[in-house]
């Protein structure tokens, strides 16, 4: 999507990126105050130790409701503390994880972040990522961007890393992210291997494809993960020069194009972004095509495309 396909200029999209920035700075600082401090913890599954929610992810979830209803009145909510349904999609959907690595952060891990993006019919437009960073002023910092206007830490334009392989294959030494089990979910080629980069794994979706935008990760692949997971991130990368690929239903690459396409303005589309689960790579669109071709997603077992169609629905 590129700008003349919304009904935004350039000064509705820069004011759409500084109130998710006064969004994510608020939910962020409340969220960094509760650190290592005590918490309600629930878990959102029936398994032990799985999908679990404290009262601060609510709470970060609510301060950035309350920026979007004060100066969007016309916007809409999807946050994955917010398990409402049976509503009719808006065009205007702000996307938002309150904690982005719970489970870190419940475990006293600084890997965390507060993300919060803008989507227009499914297409993210706009996006800011709060998240702890030793060095910087309050010990944290904010990545943002919107559609046209590049991709920003304070005044400093983000660029994604240029590889360094004219074929645009990673290069080892340098920091990548894959999924724990990515030897289970991907076949390697042989071109590949020994290539893939020094991995890390970090539980924090956003926050990998931050480091992606400013240049640290060469590549990462990530998930699976929901709409809130990627929501801000992927326009940050995209505004720094970075290309995208998403799943399909079928565990293919495919190019991300947003979500719940086709967009409708019904509870069914709604209903298809909470529940969209995916994996999502993100590097130099040079590596992005290597490694489309050089670490192919495996097919899923029938019963998981069996659940996945169930879980659409």
């Amino acid at each position: 999507m590129n700008q003349n396909q919304t009904p935004f200029d350039q000064s509705d999209l820069a004011e759409f990126e500084k109130s998710l920035t006064i969004a994510v700075a608020e939910a962020g600082k409340f969220v960094q105050s509760r650190f290592m401090g005590n918490m309600q913890v629930d878990s959102k599954s029936k398994r032990p130790g799985k999908d679990l929610v404290t009262d601060v992810d609510r709470r970060s979830q609510e301060i950035i409701e309350a920026v979007m209803s004060k100066r969007h009145r016309d916007h809409q909510l999807l946050g994955e503390e917010d398990q409402k349904s049976d509503i009719a999609a808006k065009d205007v959907v702000w996307s938002v994880d309150p904690i982005d690595g719970t489970h870190n952060f419940i475990n006293q891990s600084a890997t965390y972040a507060v993300s919060a993006g803008i989507l227009y019919r499914g297409v993210p437009i706009a996006g800011a990522v709060w998240h702890p960073w030793p060095s910087a002023k309050n010990g944290s910092q904010i990545i943002r961007a919107h559609l046209g206007g590049g991709a920003h830490l304070g005044k400093t334009r983000l660029k994604v890393t240029e590889p360094s392989h004219e074929s645009g294959r990673p290069v080892a030494g340098k920091l990548t992210a894959l999924p724990i089990n990515a030897r289970r979910k991907f076949r390697f080629s042989t071109d590949i291997r020994g290539h893939v980069g020094d991995v890390r794994v970090t539980g924090c979706a956003s926050q990998e494809l931050m480091h992606v935008a400013t240049g640290i990760y060469q590549f990462s692949i990530v998930g699976a993960a929901a709409v809130w997971d990627f929501a801000a991130a992927a326009i940050v990368v995209k505004e720094a020069g970075g290309k995208l690929l998403m799943t399909d239903s079928e565990g293919r690459w495919t190019d991300f194009n947003g979500w719940g396409q086709p967009y409708e303005n019904d509870s069914a589309t709604y209903e298809s972004m909470r529940k969209w689960l995916g994996m999502m790579l993100a590097a130099h669109p040079n590596t992005v095509d290597y490694l489309k071709t050089n670490a192919v997603p495996k097919r899923p077992s029938l019963i998981n495309r069996l659940a996945w169609r169930l879980a659409k629905r």
